[in-house]
């Protein structure tokens, strides 16, 4: 037990608070893209350039499914292939411009919808979801 809290209630209670966040955050993202999608294209953008098998790998998914993601995003002009500089058989993934724009775009609208949402709760619960980020950031990037 830890502070009296029961984790497995907490991992619960967290799973559920984090699903409804992301089923409302969702709401902001454009029609076409999906969760899969959005979630390729930010990791092309942070890792750019990435080639296809690395995202998949970074995606725990195989390589047939994240090529077929890779060519939605590419059909939507949100990303580049690059061809490999050293092996031309090879290609790298790259954030389009517009690609680089609709995340751009979907930070500010969740970021401020967020940022609402913690001004509305009382200050003792801003204060308490302050002091419970390091923990949620050392979760999500904790090794797996």
């Amino acid at each position: 037990m830890n502070g009296g809290t029961e984790p497995a209630a907490t991992a619960g209670r967290l799973r559920l608070a984090l699903a409804g966040l992301n089923r409302r955050l969702r709401k902001d993202w454009p029609d076409e893209l999906t969760p899969s999608q959005l979630s390729a294209l930010a990791t092309i953008a942070a890792c750019e350039p990435l080639r296809v098998g690395e995202l998949a790998k970074r995606m725990a998914v195989s390589t047939p499914t994240v090529s077929h993601i890779v060519d939605a995003l590419d059909k939507q002009g949100l990303i580049a292939r690059q061809p490999d500089p050293h092996d031309r058989r090879i290609c790298r993934l790259v954030a389009s411009q517009a690609g680089d724009e609709l995340l751009d775009e979907l930070g500010r609208r969740t970021t401020g919808f967020l940022a609402d949402r913690i001004h509305q709760l009382p200050p003792a619960q801003q204060s308490a979801l302050a002091a419970a980020l390091p923990a949620l950031e050392a979760l999500a990037t904790a090794a797996e």
